[in-house]
C-alpha cells in the first residue's frame, strides 16, 4: 500500500530532477506557468514509477509470506510426524526376562 512518505519522496525526486533539468540545459521559460507542465509530468513519472513498483513489492510480500506459511505448515507436520515415542514391544519373543530367554541366558552363559 503506498504511503504518504513514499509519494512525498517520489513527488520531491520528480520535482528536483525537473529543476536539475532546466538547469542543466539553461533554458529560460516567458512566463512561469509555462514552466507547469515540464514539473507536473516529472513528478507524475517519479509517482507513476513509485505505484508500480509498490504494487510489485506488496505482491512479492504477499507471496512470500503465503510461502513462508506453508513452510511452517510442512516443518509441524514433520516434526508431528517425528514425535513418537518408543512404546514398549510387546511381542512375547521381545521379553528377555521370561523363562525361555533366562533358560538360554543361563546355559548359555558358559560358551560366552
Amino acid at each position: 500500500m503506498p504511503t504518504a512518505a513514499g509519494l512525498l519522496f517520489s513527488s520531491a525526486l520528480g520535482l528536483l530532477s525537473r529543476r536539475l533539468q532546466v538547469l542543466l540545459v539553461g533554458k529560460t521559460y516567458p512566463r512561469s506557468w509555462d514552466r507547469l507542465p515540464g514539473y507536473v509530468l516529472s513528478t507524475g513519472v517519479f509517482v507513476g514509477g513509485y505505484l508500480v513498483g509498490d504494487h510489485y513489492v506488496e505482491n512479492n510480500r504477499k507471496l512470500l509470506e503465503r510461502r513462508l506459511t506453508i513452510l511452517r505448515e510442512q516443518r509441524a507436520k514433520k516434526a508431528a510426524f517425528h514425535e513418537f515415542e518408543d512404546e514398549p514391544d510387546h511381542r512375547w519373543t521381545a521379553d528377555k526376562r521370561g523363562r525361555f530367554f533366562s533358560l538360554l541366558d543361563k546355559f548359555g552363559a558358559s560358551y560366552k
